[in-house]
């Protein structure tokens, strides 16, 4: 009697350890997909910004040519007092 109550405990330590298992696989098993889709969608918006940066890039140059003009104006402006107007 003893030792049927002793493999009791086994097998359920077993049973309890293989639904252990198989949560964990199932867990690392989604995580997986979501990492692996993650990938893709990460992929696809590197590509999209890849394809806007010849549209973007003379957003580059226009604050390089406003900071230009602003200093031709404060020119303008400091001439235009030196002139008395």
């Amino acid at each position: 009697m003893n030792e049927e109550a002793n493999l009791g405990g086994w097998w359920a330590g077993l049973i309890i350890g293989l639904v252990v298992v198989v949560v964990v696989v199932v867990v690392v098993s989604m995580l997986l997909v979501l990492a692996s889709r993650i990938n893709a969608q990460a992929r696809a918006a590197v590509r999209e910004l890849e394809a806007a940066r010849p549209t973007t890039q003379p957003l580059v140059e226009l604050s390089r040519t406003n900071d230009t003009l602003q200093s031709i104006l404060r020119g303008a402006r400091a001439a235009r007092e030196g002139l008395g107007g």
